[in-house]
């Protein structure tokens, strides 16, 4: 008897990492899809690149930049659309910003199912983004941009 319990929890203890095993090796390739996204959003705006800028961005995109005096409060809020996120990666600003002031850290700070939430450390600001997916892919729905430096 004692040795059929054994086998038994044995064979479930298994099967349930399998289970938590094969969770992590999906997660991984979610959190990679997730990050290419990301990376695309950036890199699409550091090179002037409207087509890749489009193939990121969620048909709902928004983008609020937030703006602040040295006393911490926000004074101004610039909201972007799917429309004008496109003409402004156009105008090619991003080109404008030197190489080691662009990405330095990408994070994953949490997915659940169809949502991702997710930081991206630059040389000049801290974007956090929300990522949904859309029709099987992953899309950045909206932003919230930070200045780090005046």
């Amino acid at each position: 008897m004692r040795k059929a319990i054994f086998i038994a929890t044995a064979a479930l203890l298994g099967v349930t990492s399998l289970a938590f095993g094969s969770n992590k090796v999906e997660n991984a390739s979610e959190e990679t899809a997730i990050v290419s996204v990301a990376r695309n959003y950036m890199n699409a705006y550091y090179t002037g690149d409207a087509v890749r800028m489009e193939r990121a961005l969620h048909p709902d995109f928004h983008k609020r930049t937030l703006r602040t005096a040295g006393d911490a409060k926000v004074r101004e809020i610039k909201e972007d659309n799917v429309q004008s996120m496109l003409e402004g990666v156009r105008s090619g600003s991003g080109t404008k910003i030197p190489e080691n002031e662009r990405v330095q850290k990408i994070q994953v700070l949490d997915i659940y199912r169809d949502a991702a939430t997710v930081k991206v450390t630059t040389g000049r600001w801290i974007d956090y983004m929300l990522i949904t997916r859309q029709n099987g892919e992953w899309r950045v729905l909206d932003v919230i941009l930070q200045y780090t430096k005046k």
